[in-house]
């Protein structure tokens, strides 16, 4: 039970960053060098890149948001589908260190803008959490329709 749980957070956390890193090599004007589909090796130089003028840092750092949303909702429901019990708590978790990694990025790599560092704590929170209740939802549905 602690195996699948463990395994199903690792899962689900690994599925959100894929989907942002997904999300923030959308565009290539984003960032200034040949980053190879990885932009996590050069990230001090992609933030500093990304915030020098506003018009590519607001549409960098919101398709960095939204994509934060994105992989959070679809961790949560990996997690939440692996788990057998407590899958919004286990989502939230989820949510939870995206958060934490979220945050250290914010405390170790200057230039993020202030929107963005207050909004993260509620979108990867919530959005893990929503995917917990989804799946929850679903599976609750579906349990109900075999009896």
């Amino acid at each position: 039970m602690i195996l699948r749980n463990t395994l199903a957070v690792i899962i689900g956390l690994g599925v959100a960053m894929l989907v942002i890193t997904f999300g923030i090599s959308l565009n290539e004007n984003w960032i200034e060098y040949d980053y190879s589909k990885f932009p996590y090796e050069h990230w001090n130089r992609v933030i500093r890149y990304a915030a020098q003028t506003p018009k590519i840092r607001d549409e960098f750092f919101i398709a960095l948001l939204f994509s934060c949303g994105v992989g959070a909702i679809i961790g949560g429901l990996i997690t939440a589908a692996i788990v057998k019990t407590a899958k919004k708590a286990y989502a939230a978790f989820v949510g939870f260190l995206l958060f934490l990694i979220a945050y250290l990025d914010v405390i170790f790599t200057p230039h993020h803008p202030t929107w963005y560092e207050i909004s993260i704590l509620p979108v990867m929170f919530f959005f893990s959490w929503l995917g917990g209740l989804l799946t929850d939802l679903i599976s609750t549905k579906i349990r109900l329709s075999r009896k």
